[in-house]
């Protein structure tokens, strides 16, 4: 599996994302910490998260809740509050955990998902994440110092990548988007339409870019993690990004077969 995290500044220095590899015990991993734009000190709250997943090594959100840096924080007057996407994949059994609390995005594809023969946009992805987002727009699930019970229990979703092509996975705060806001509309002839993230179509064009130029094993996983760091600089640049962002990617090893057979012929 070859897997990268970043995040980008644009407005509030709130969000924080970060990635390990573990090659001793066949652990790679990722989190992704949106801060909670309303309370003054959610970046330091997303900041401690996301450092107790990758320094401490507390992949599940419940050792991070119940952890003695986050009663710090309370205990030192600290307000704030984050929303948090992690993912854990044992290499040695093919399994991939995710954890979730909040919103934010998670969406799988086959690793032939820039094929098209209709026309030559991205399609074949699905949202496997319901964010946790009421009809009126509110969190209903998130770290802060509001969070009881019920806002602190973790969706919690098992994976088994086994797709033929291969599988990947795109993981991001809700400052590249989230699924509340993937409007369904209604036209005059009784059609229904999906509003779709131009965001994440720019994502999977350079990432179909990225695999047509490298299916090298041995080099890819770093110019995977260039290319994350890359699109987001791309992204804020071109004005699409009205919040801070964060974007996690996971690509199984059969994708990059399937390109290389697709290019070798």
């Amino acid at each position: 599996m070859f897997l990268s995290a970043a995040h980008i500044d644009v407005k509030l220095h709130q969000d924080y994302a970060d990635f390990f590899i573990d090659e001793e015990n066949n652990q790679k991993g990722l989190i992704i910490c949106d801060g909670i734009g309303e309370f003054k000190d959610s970046g330091i709250v997303a900041r401690t998260v996301a450092e107790l997943f990758i320094d401490k090594r507390m992949l599940k959100t419940e050792n991070i809740i119940l952890s003695n840096e986050l009663k710090g924080l309370k205990e030192k007057g600290i307000t704030g509050g984050t929303t948090l996407i992690s993912l854990v994949t044992d290499l040695k059994n093919n399994k991939t955990n995710i954890q979730y609390l909040g919103n934010g995005g998670i969406i799988q594809c086959r690793g032939d998902f820039a094929v098209n023969a209709n026309s030559g946009i991205s399609y074949r992805y699905s949202d496997i994440m319901i964010p946790h987002i009421s009809p009126e727009g509110a969190l209903t699930k998130h770290i802060s110092n509001h969070s009881g019970k019920q806002e602190l229990k973790a969706s919690e979703i098992e994976l088994k990548l086994i797709s033929e092509v291969g599988d990947v996975l795109l993981l991001f705060s809700d400052g590249i988007g989230s699924l509340e806001n993937n409007f369904i509309l209604r036209d005059d002839e009784e059609r229904y339409w999906r509003y779709e993230n131009s965001v994440i179509q720019l994502i999977l064009e350079g990432l179909d870019s990225l695999l047509i130029k490298n299916q090298d094993a041995e080099t890819f996983e770093e110019e995977l993690i260039m290319f994350n760091k890359e699109i987001l600089r791309q992204l804020k640049s071109e004005s699409r990004l009205e919040d801070d962002a964060a974007l996690g990617i996971l690509i199984s090893p059969e994708v990059l077969h399937y390109y290389k057979s697709k290019i070798n012929g």
